[in-house]
């Protein structure tokens, strides 16, 4: 009857009034903030102020920094392009630098090299290791990938290669050159996954020859160091023509392949929309204190997963050592959407007749292979055990997150009631990084809470105390953290309490079309200042976090509002009922199916494809995954 009711069109007002009351009902009934202990805020706010997060994907940028805290560029695809082709078309780069040891004689003999030409020998007799990496560095410079060398024992033997790097035949490594090729990858809406796979397959190469920092945001607009091994960079610069929202460029060659987490961390340019004009005051005085203050560090909700079955309680399964409520809770049927295609069919089949293998036929496609439900009931139908399809079917990275994310679900717990009983100065009793007391003198941006775990060398303090008074709730001790290093990564050990982000800029744009572009993408260019004009407003904010801290927590502190996906869902509803954001069903304001690593197969393809990152993802951009699949996400 009530939904028959409100089916029609209705007046405005009364759409906001219901749109509030179902806010309410979902607010109350779906996994917030609040469900994982992302609770308290530094300062007043108790005015919330509503927004709209990624209605574009251009509008949350996530550039790297380097551990020399170097911000990464992010160049365009035309750019790009237009380069690639340039490259090819001129001759020789003049303005490369000729080491001393190659005479004019010898470039010149360089320049004249063709199809048709032989091999030109350089002797290097009697030349430093420097040296003759100098003159490789040369050639690929100067003749951007037209001619190939290798080293011999006479010299450096310089080949004719040609421009197309796909009728190329491949050379052998120079001894002289570093074994790993650098290199910037921009992406938009693409896992970094995705875009590594693809870039793996054009190269006919497996996706574990990259390696990078971590994963970074699909919904956004990314760029992010990349490495690989032995694979020359003309044949990865040639890949720019046929990539979408994809983009190449920045290369180098190093002696060491990259490290998970060895970057500083990232810049964010975060767009906020439907920003009420009333509230504009209230923002910039909690911009100000955002920049001298900071924020909670909490663990954001991408950590406990966005549907329904919820990570933290998964972890808390394993930990307990009840494989199979583990298992079954990973194969609820209980809220299950309607999204997930053939996942959906396969855990409803299973509920139905407890078949795993009737269950496995119902998987299409790559969730027949590359989802989590898949490699469950692989393993029961093989005969294996409840455990076994946790601590063995399971990769790593997937079974490590479980346990990270009951891990983080206490650490938010702790570092809410630190911040609600002893407030923000040093307390006596506080720890530091090392886990051992602080000094005299020290700040509250010192002050790091310790992650629980049996083998966390740290001080007993406060934090002990409130860890086993939780963790005896769910029935757990510290020693349920015992024997399982040798089958899970339990990650880090300690987390700074507060973060103060660094160069933090912002503006506030007024704009007339709710999907109009306030920041350049990869493939779109903002608006003109001349037309940032209009009834709308929105929030420019940038800043720079270190590698393993949120935006959206850090912006939740901005806004007094929860930042997580279903909130940010439901403020995009209302601000296309209230006519103050975008029309239709094609919006992109946060997709609910983003559901990372729990149950959509799609996503787990993610972490399969990335063989170092471990748990998280807004750089944490953030942190998640291991293991390899050669299979690329479909779009």
């Amino acid at each position: 009857m009530i939904i028959t009711l409100f089916t029609g069109r209705v007046p405005s007002w009364f759409r906001v009034s219901f749109n509030s009351i179902l806010t309410y009902i979902i607010v109350k009934n779906r996994g917030m903030e609040v469900d994982y202990g992302i609770t308290n805020y530094l300062g007043d706010r108790k005015v919330s102020v509503p927004c709209v997060l990624k209605e574009l994907y251009s509008d949350f940028i996530v550039q790297e920094i380097s551990a020399d805290e170097t911000v990464l560029r992010i160049a365009t695809a035309s750019e790009m392009r237009n380069f690639v082709k340039n490259e090819e078309e001129k001759g020789v780069d003049e303005s490369a630098a000729v080491p001393s040891v190659i005479s004019a004689e010898q470039v010149s003999a360089l320049d004249g090299l063709n199809k048709d030409s032989k091999p030109l020998l350089i002797p290097t007799e009697g030349l430093s290791k420097d040296e003759r990496k100098a003159i490789h560095e040369f050639l690929r410079l100067r003749y951007q990938g037209k001619l190939g060398s290798e080293t011999s024992e006479k010299g450096i033997e310089v080949s004719y290669c040609g421009v197309n790097s796909k009728t190329r035949k491949r050379k052998r490594w120079a001894k002289d050159c570093p074994n790993h090729c650098y290199f910037t990858l921009a992406k938009e809406n693409k896992d970094t996954s995705y875009a590594l796979g693809l870039i793996a397959k054009f190269l006919n190469v497996t996706v574990n020859t990259f390696r990078t920092h971590g994963i970074k945001d699909r919904r956004a607009v990314t760029c992010q160091r990349v490495s690989c091994n032995r694979i020359e960079k003309e044949r990865i610069l040639s890949l720019n023509p046929r990539l979408r929202d994809i983009v190449v460029y920045d290369f180098s060659y190093q002696d060491q392949e990259l490290k998970m987490g060895g970057h500083w961390g990232n810049r964010f340019s975060i767009i906020l929309r439907s920003i009420p004009p009333e509230t504009r005051d209230i923002l910039e005085e909690r911009l100000k204190e955002f920049e001298k203050d900071g924020f909670i560090n909490y663990f954001g909700t991408q950590r406990f997963g966005s549907c329904d079955t919820n990570t933290a309680v998964v972890g808390k399964h394993i930990l307990r050592r009840d494989w199979e409520g583990a298992v079954r809770l990973i194969l609820s049927n209980e809220h299950l959407p309607g999204y997930l295609g053939t996942v959906g069919n396969a855990v409803r089949c299973w509920e139905k007749t407890r078949d795993a293998s009737q269950a496995l036929k119902q998987l299409k496609g790559s969730q027949a292979f590359a989802s989590i439900e898949a490699i469950i009931f692989r393993c029961l139908a093989k005969g294996g055990t409840w455990q076994q399809c946790i601590t063995e079917a399971l990769p790593i990275n997937l079974r490590s997150l479980y346990v990270h994310a009951y891990q983080s679900l206490l650490w938010n717990k702790v570092a809410s009631r630190r911040v609600a009983e002893k407030g923000t100065t040093v307390c006596p009793d506080d720890l530091g990084k090392d886990g051992q007391k602080l000094a005299d003198g020290a700040s509250i941006f010192d002050v790091y809470i310790p992650l629980p775990g049996e083998n966390t060398n740290y001080e007993r303090n406060y934090v002990s105390e409130w860890y086993e008074e939780m963790m005896k709730e769910d029935g757990l001790t510290n020693s349920s953290f015992s024997s399982l290093e040798d089958r899970f990564a339990l990650g880090e050990t300690t987390r700074a309490m507060l973060i103060c982000p660094k160069d933090v800029k912002w503006k506030f744009i007024n704009y007339s079309e709710p999907r109009a572009y306030l920041q350049d993408g990869i493939n779109t260019r903002a608006i003109d200042e001349s037309e940032m004009v209009g009834d709308l407003l929105a929030l420019q904010v940038q800043f720079s976090l270190p590698s393993g801290s949120y935006a959206t927590v850090a912006l939740r502190q901005i806004t007094g509002t929860d930042m997580g996906k279903r909130s940010m869902k439901i403020h995009a509803e209302s601000a296309r009922n209230g006519g103050n954001g975008v029309e239709g069903d094609d919006a992109e304001a946060v997709d609910e199916s983003e559901c990372p690593l729990v149950v959509d197969g799609r996503v787990l393809e993610e972490s399969l494809e990335n063989p170092q990152t471990k748990g998280e993802s807004e750089d944490v951009s953030q942190e998640a995954g291991e293991s390899s699949s050669k299979i690329p996400r479909k779009e």
